[in-house]
Formats: C-alpha cells, sequence, structure tokens
C-alpha cells in the first residue's frame, strides 16, 4: 500500500519531523526577524532624518542600537539572500572607510550634499553611488561613525550638514537592504515597501522560505529535508566561529588590533552577544530576546524528544548557555579591553558550543 503522508524516515527523524522544523525556522525564526529589522531600519530612517538637537541624535543613536541588535540576531542565517546578493558584506563591513570618508567630506566641503545646485547635485549623487555600490563606506558602521563617539551620541552642533546628509543616505540604504531581506525570504512587504524595491530593481531570483520549505522536492536546491535542517546547524556555526575566530579573536590575539566591531559605540560587546542569541533562535525557534525554552518544531525541540539526540541536545543547551554568560562577562568596552583573560574565557566558551553543535549534527544522518 502507498504512503501518502511520505514519513519515510531520514536519518534519526522522519521527514515530516523535519519539514515541521525547517517551515517553523523560515516563518518563525528568519523572516520575523528580518521584518523586525526592516521596521527598525525604517524608524532609523525617520530619526535621523529629524535629527535637529542632542536630544534628536540621541534617539536616533537608540534607534540604532535596537536595529542593530535585529540585524546581528540575522547571522545565523547568512547563507540565504544575506550571502547570495552580498546584503552582508554591504551593511555590516568594518572598520568604516575613514580616508575614504574624510576624502569625499574634504573634496565637497563647499557643497551641502542633497541641496539644489549642479555642484551640489553631482556630489549627492556621487556620495549617493558609493553608499548604494560600496561595503566600507556605508551600513551600519557608517551610520554608527556619524553620530556616535566614545560611546556616547555625538553633539548635534559637531556635525556637518555633509555628514548628517551621508548618515541619511546611509540609513536610507539599510532600510533598503532589510526590504530584500524581508522580500526574497517571502515576508510582506507594504506597497511603499515595494515601490523602493521597484525603484531600485530588486526581484529575488529565488523565493528563499520555500525553497527551504520544500527542501527533497522537485525544485529545491536541497536534495533531501534532512540538508536544509543541518544548514541550520551550519549556519550557526558560520557565526559562531566568526565571532570567536574574528570578531573577538582577530584582536585580542593581536592578529588585527583593529579588527574591532561598533567600536565608536562601545557596542562590540553586545554585537557578540546578540550573534550568539542568533543562534539561540535559530536552534529553539522564533525570534525572542530572551527565548529560554525551545520551542516543540525547533531543531533542538525535536532533538530533545529524541532519546538518540537529546544527551546532545542538552549539552549544545549547556554550552550555549555557558558561551552567552561568558561573553556577557566580558570587560567593557571591548575597543578599550580587547587583551583582557575575559576575551579569551568566551573565545573557549564558543568553541565548547561549536563542538557541542558538530557532535549533534553527526548524530542527525
Amino acid at each position: 500500500c502507498s504512503d501518502d503522508d511520505n514519513d519515510e524516515h531520514i536519518g534519526v527523524f522522519t521527514a515530516n519531523e523535519l519539514k515541521e522544523v525547517n517551515s517553523s525556522y523560515v516563518d518563525n525564526t528568519v523572516v520575523e526577524t528580518y521584518r523586525n529589522l526592516a521596521n527598525y531600519n525604517k524608524q532609523l530612517v525617520a530619526d535621523i532624518n529629524a535629527m535637529s538637537d542632542d536630544a534628536g541624535v540621541a534617539k536616533a543613536c537608540e534607534t540604532w542600537k535596537l536595529s542593530r541588535k535585529w540585524w546581528e540576531f540575522s547571522e545565523a542565517f547568512l547563507f540565504g539572500a544575506a550571502g547570495d546578493y552580498a546584503i552582508d558584506p554591504h551593511t555590516d563591513t568594518w572598520p568604516f572607510d575613514r580616508t575614504q570618508f574624510d576624502f569625499y567630506m574634504n573634496k565637497y566641503a563647499n557643497n551641502v550634499l542633497g541641496g539644489e545646485g549642479s555642484d551640489n547635485e553631482k556630489a549627492t549623487k556621487i556620495i549617493d553611488d558609493a553608499i548604494t555600490t560600496g561595503t566600507n563606506l556605508t551600513g551600519f558602521h557608517a551610520v554608527e561613525y556619524l553620530i556616535f563617539r566614545e560611546g556616547q551620541p555625538r553633539h548635534f552642533a559637531d556635525m556637518t550638514a555633509n555628514e548628517i546628509y551621508f548618515a541619511k543616505s546611509a540609513a536610507q540604504d539599510l532600510y533598503v537592504s532589510s526590504l530584500k531581506l524581508v522580500s526574497a525570504w517571502c515576508g510582506e512587504v507594504s506597497a511603499d515597501e515595494q515601490a523602493l524595491l521597484d525603484e531600485v530593481e530588486f526581484a529575488s531570483a529565488i523565493n528563499y522560505g520555500e525553497n527551504f520549505k520544500n527542501a527533497g522536492n522537485a525544485g529545491s536546491t536541497y536534495s533531501t529535508v534532512l540538508l536544509a535542517s543541518k544548514e541550520i546547524i551550519a549556519g550557526a556555526n558560520d557565526i559562531i566561529g566568526e565571532v570567536r575566530d574574528s570578531k573577538i579573536g582577530a584582536p585580542a590575539t593581536g592578529e588585527d588590533v583593529n579588527y574591532i566591531e561598533s567600536p565608536h559605540a562601545y557596542n562590540s560587546i553586545q554585537d557578540f552577544y546578540d550573534n550568539i542569541m542568533s543562534v539561540k533562535h535559530a536552534l529553539y525557534g522564533g525570534c525572542t530576546v530572551d527565548g529560554t525554552t525551545p520551542q516543540a518544531k525547533s531543531l533542538i525541540g525535536v532533538c530533545l524528544n529524541n532519546d538518540k539526540t537529546k544527551a546532545a541536545a542538552q549539552n549544545v543547551m549547556t554550552n550555549l548557555e555557558n558561551a552567552l554568560s561568558k561573553i556577557s562577562s566580558m570587560k567593557k568596552p571591548f575597543v578599550l579591553n580587547y587583551t583582557d583573560q575575559s576575551a579569551k574565557d568566551a573565545m573557549e566558551a564558543l568553541d565548547g558550543l561549536e563542538n557541542s553543535l558538530n557532535a549533534l549534527n553527526d548524530l542527525l544522518d
């Protein structure tokens, strides 16, 4: 007799169990995270456009931190549109290119970017093109540099008209970039948001959400449903390794003391913490800030209910909490304390988390 449910075992789980995990991952973690990111980026645009005094700059700085959090929450799934369309390097490459920025500011010192007149319009187009097509001159760290100094909001009086314009343009580009991610994973966008995507001629060549959910079916880039499920672990391990080896490790080991993320906002350690929270969301389900209990249809949730994977899943959970604790305990700000022992302790904890995830991954086949 036929099996209409097609619920055969693939590794230690049934196909239907893994399909539910993959579907929940797309809808409740990936799409929801990108939707929150876009919403905060939209608010960031509004707050930067409204800056007229120190209080306005302070408000923009707080919104930047919230928007930044949701970007860092997304870094456990850079394997999709964020990587394929180079949105990750475009919005989150550091350090900010101060040399090129200063060149533009000096070159157009007598122009008010965004203002009327042929010279201003030409200068504005050059800056906008640099922001739209560049990496080290745009994104979160461009906005950060322009509105923060030594962990505090800048004084509005210290900001030139050209710097303010640059911040506005970079923030708008961030917003459009986040809409690309929502759209590519088949999240809903409003008519106004779709108009912005049409303006930059963006239409994803692939529906990343459906591609992931349809793993194992004809047309999906994943030949089996298990390969998609294991991509969740691979994406998590990618950001664990990056936080350990590059974000913390490069400056902590002396490999590159200038390779410090979010140094002007003094937000580095929060970035690291939120990156590992992105791992927690990917594994536990949803995209909540605390995420203390795995959802039943999350990857860890199903692993806890399987005798063959329960112990390994519990070990991942233990190592995950240890990594978060060690990062939270790092001496702040990181930009002034990157050689402190607490940074090495965090790296060690991240190593343990990666090893435990690899052990769980090996049991899934």
